[in-house]
């Protein structure tokens, strides 16, 4: 479990901070712990939990402007690429914006 999280995070993290959204101005994180820190002048990290919440994604506000994302250490890396692809989702919802697969 100890390489899984290194691994998995690793990724987690690249495709956090990967996304391109004025929305989003900071990912931390260690293994599969991650903190996301989105713009207050867009929204709050409780909306874009709401919002992950309704796409079937749990997670945690933390100090009004971090989504926190803890996946089990036991997740798959295509269920864990499934909640990533939410949370970006909910990120462009929010700034009005689209993903760049979206774009092509």
């Amino acid at each position: 479990l100890v390489e899984k999280s290194r691994v998995l995070g690793a990724h987690m993290l690249a495709r956090l901070r990967a996304i391109e959204s004025p929305a989003l101005k900071e990912v931390r994180g260690r293994g599969l712990w991650a903190g996301a820190e989105i713009d207050p002048t867009i929204a709050s990290a409780r909306e874009v939990c709401e919002r992950l919440l309704a796409k079937g994604v749990l997670s945690k506000e933390t100090h009004h402007s971090v989504v926190r994302l803890a996946p089990p250490l036991i997740i798959a890396r295509d269920d864990l690429d499934w909640a990533l692809d939410r949370f970006e989702d909910a990120l462009h919802e929010l700034d009005g914006t689209r993903r760049r697969s979206d774009a092509a």
